[in-house]
């Protein structure tokens, strides 16, 4: 695999690929560092490509954060670690759909940890499967923004795709969060994917892809102790 670390410490990045030769060789993974933020976007426009992107939030030139956004305009999917000694901005950092946040000075295990569960999402997660029309369709809950209910349908809305099947809100809930564990309902027919929340307003939740859904005054409290328990689990 290839990654990318971006810091404008220099001492940082040769302590982060020593961490790194420790564990792996070069053959298992690949470092590629940049100490400027400009730089890493330019070897995105010119084709470069990478299998996960490291950046420390608090860069002179172009902070980190904003980094991840022109990324993200660039490549939707591709995972985007924080490095940053501020966890506060954890919160800010679900806009851009962060794989996770590491605390600097970073600690070995949790660096091999976060390298290993790259390596896991590279090889594909597992899927749930669904009666879809008749045919077992396999979905994968990192896909999934959303699922409502209507009646005794359910309707699992991807970002590309809708699918609905006959089942309980409830038991979907349950099968989704049997492989990710990131599914928590925020009204009566709606269960929300926290791995997709960018924002939470006093009604509403925000999507990352804009997506805007309500949030009923019965699960507003759980939803908010659930999504923000959700946030610092993704801190290491």
């Amino acid at each position: 695999m290839r990654f990318v670390v971006c810091d404008d410490e220099k001492v940082f990045i040769n302590q982060f690929e020593s961490v790194v030769s420790e564990r792996y060789s070069r053959l298992d993974v690949t470092v590629e560092s940049f100490c400027s933020s400009i730089d890493l976007l330019k070897s995105i426009d010119e084709g470069q490509s990478y299998d996960a992107y490291f950046l420390d939030i608090e860069m002179d030139e172009i902070d980190g954060m904003s980094l991840a956004r022109e990324i993200r305009k660039r490549l939707h999917e591709i995972p985007i670690v924080f490095l940053t000694s501020h966890i506060e901005m954890a919160i800010d950092g679900y806009e851009v759909a962060a794989f996770r946040f590491l605390k600097k000075p970073v600690e070995k295990d949790k660096l091999y940890q976060t390298i290993e569960d790259l390596k896991q999402l590279s090889r594909g997660r597992k899927g749930v499967v669904l009666k879809i029309e008749g045919e077992d369709t396999v979905i994968v809950p990192s896909d999934v923004l959303f699922i409502e209910s209507e009646n005794n349908d359910i309707r699992v809305i991807t970002k590309n795709k809708t699918y609905t099947t006959r089942m309980k809100l409830a038991d979907a809930m349950e099968l989704f969060n049997s492989v990710a564990d990131t599914f928590t309902r925020i009204h009566r027919c709606t269960i929300v994917n926290m791995a997709h929340v960018s924002r939470i307003r006093e009604k509403e939740v925000v999507l990352d892809n804009a997506a805007v859904l309500a949030i009923s005054r019965g699960c507003f409290k759980e939803f908010k102790a659930a999504f923000y328990d959700y946030v610092k689990s993704s801190v290491r």
